[in-house]
């Protein structure tokens, strides 16, 4: 059954609306009618059958609406923290991450960091990857948007370290599997990872005098993007629910 998206305010309506790009996919590409049977999700947990009624100008009506119980979340909390990539990379990351159920991605400017956009270019941008993300869940069966932060420099992903269970900094030079960096069994993870060149020796001392493990993600080197998926997959099935069965 087809999924789209409803704007959690629209729920507290006596006549839900679908509204944005969703209206004219419901139309034009899959040429919907008025009883059709749809799914609908509002990012924040919550899933539900229900039909469409009537079309409107930029909007569709919805009816039916009955709440069902979804159970695709992984139990873990996951942040991850990449330093700013070149080009398009992140708008590709940001879908790939939210699939392998990331909770909060956090672009991060580090001392080589490239990429830097203006304040304006960045609020387009995050604007950008919360539609990516928005656009994820409804592909993967997730119900959950991830959260999608403002860009925090290096020194201020340092300081989420005492937020979570278990802050990992992935690092080239690092000589320890993940799987042993700590002896805990965490709820929450926090990942950092370096832009294109790697994270700095300096860098890498003031994350291990912060609590991060230093990790590797094998002999090989990656590049940045591959490594956020590595890393984000490995951490998912250690800690998270890639290993459950369905």
């Amino acid at each position: 059954m087809p999924r789209f998206y409803i704007d959690s305010q629209q729920l507290q309506k006596r006549e839900p609306r679908i509204t944005g790009k969703d209206v004219r996919h419901i139309r034009k590409v899959l040429r919907l009618s008025a009883g059709d049977k749809i799914e609908l999700t509002d990012g924040r947990g919550r899933v539900f059958d229900a039909s469409i009624a009537a079309f409107e100008e930029n909007a569709v009506r919805v009816a039916s609406l009955n709440e069902i119980k979804v159970h695709n979340e992984s139990p873990l909390q996951l942040t991850v923290a990449q330093g700013f990539l070149k080009d398009k990379k992140m708008d590709d990351l940001i879908r790939q991450i939210t699939e392998l159920g990331v909770s909060r991605w956090i672009p991060m400017i580090t001392e080589r960091t490239v990429a830097r956009p203006d304040e304006k270019r960045m609020e387009k941008r995050i604007g950008r990857w919360r539609d990516i993300a928005v656009e994820a869940i409804k592909q993967c069966g997730r119900s959950m948007v991830p959260e999608i932060s403002p860009a925090m420099n290096f020194s201020e992903v340092l300081d989420l370290s005492e937020t979570v269970d278990l802050p990992v900094f992935f690092w080239e030079h690092a000589e320890t599997p993940v799987i042993k960096s700590r002896d805990v069994s965490p709820k929450s993870v926090l990942l950092m990872l370096g832009p294109e060149g790697g994270f700095t020796a300096r860098e890498a001392d003031l994350a291990k005098k912060r609590g991060f493990a230093p990790a590797t993600l094998g002999s090989r080197i990656l590049r940045a993007e591959t490594a956020a998926i590595a890393a984000s997959t490995l951490v998912q099935y250690l800690f998270g629910d890639l290993q459950k069965s369905p």
